[in-house]
């Protein structure tokens, strides 16, 4: 396993604490990272810190370490149970100390525990080094708690670590157990969901603009038939992906081919921004007429 470190431990959750949807730990339902609240799923690059005036800090008998932390990372699949983001951390503005990552980059694993909540779990290494203080530390243990942005205080989510432990692995004249204090936030919010189930391929009547579709005909498999000039337009259907909620004779906002479109917004079920009579957005509103 990569190492995990303790101020990057907190700081990811923070980036993470999301709105979560449904479902216990317990589940094991694979968990995506979403740019809104049950939609957008699939966001695989996450960059966090910590909060303003409100450094990590490391407290030991010693001296107390306090830095702001910055991650960057991306996650190595769409999807996970739990869900596992690699990237690297930097310590900054630490006054007169310095804290290094010992070994590689970080992996993080986050798992959801219900809405607005996740725990955020890792191990590894850090190395503290200050005026009487040498040490590297294990983190191994340490539980995040994040809080999406329904119910944090913070407008993109938080987590917070209070007086968590983590252990001295190495160091002459070191205190055998020292206290992180910690609470981050994502530079923007991030959500945390299931992993989408996939979207069905559907033939749509277009409702908006009546014998304005790229095909003629649909052949009752969810597939369109006999396109048209793309300059014409004369068909009364689109070819498109739809929500596998859906079904036959309800409306959906689908994604169709760019540039000869209705709309420039979809949650799959209703359209929004009308950009008629230009046509330049990607989804166009109709009633569903068959299905994959």
């Amino acid at each position: 396993m990569k190492p995990i470190k303790m101020f990057g431990l907190a700081a990811l959750a923070a980036l993470l604490a999301m709105a979560f949807v449904g479902a216990s730990s317990a589940s094991a339902e694979k968990t995506a990272l979403c740019s809104g609240d049950g939609s957008g799923c699939g966001v695989s690059h996450v960059h966090e810190t910590t909060l303003s005036g409100a450094k990590g800090k490391l407290l030991t008998s010693i001296v107390n370490v306090e830095c702001d932390v910055l991650f960057l990372g991306d996650t190595t699949e769409e999807s996970g149970a739990p869900l596992v983001i690699e990237g690297t951390f930097t310590y900054t503005n630490c006054g007169s100390c310095t804290v290094e990552e010992v070994g590689g980059g970080v992996e993080i694993k986050v798992l959801k525990l219900g809405h607005e909540t996740s725990d955020v779990t890792g191990e590894g290494e850090v190395h503290v080094n200050c005026s009487g203080l040498n040490c590297t530390y294990n983190g191994e243990g340490l539980l995040g708690t994040g809080k999406g942005p329904l119910l944090s205080s913070e407008t993109n989510g938080s987590v917070t670590l209070t007086e968590q432990t983590a252990k001295k692995v190495s160091g002459l004249f070191c205190p055998s157990t020292s206290k992180l204090d910690i609470t981050t936030t994502p530079l923007i919010a991030t959500y945390l969901g299931t992993n989408p189930a996939p979207l069905l391929m559907a033939c749509i009547k277009v409702e908006r603009l009546t014998g304005k579709g790229l095909y003629k005909k649909d052949n009752g498999n969810g597939e369109c038939t006999e396109m048209t000039g793309t300059n014409t337009r004369d068909g009364e259907y689109e070819l498109a992906e739809v929500k596998p909620t859906l079904a036959v004779g309800e409306m959906a906002c689908a994604v169709v081919s760019a540039g000869f479109l209705l709309q420039t917004n979809s949650a799959r079920t209703l359209c929004t921004v009308d950009d008629h009579p230009n046509r330049l957005g990607i989804y166009e509103l109709g009633k569903i007429s068959s299905l994959q």
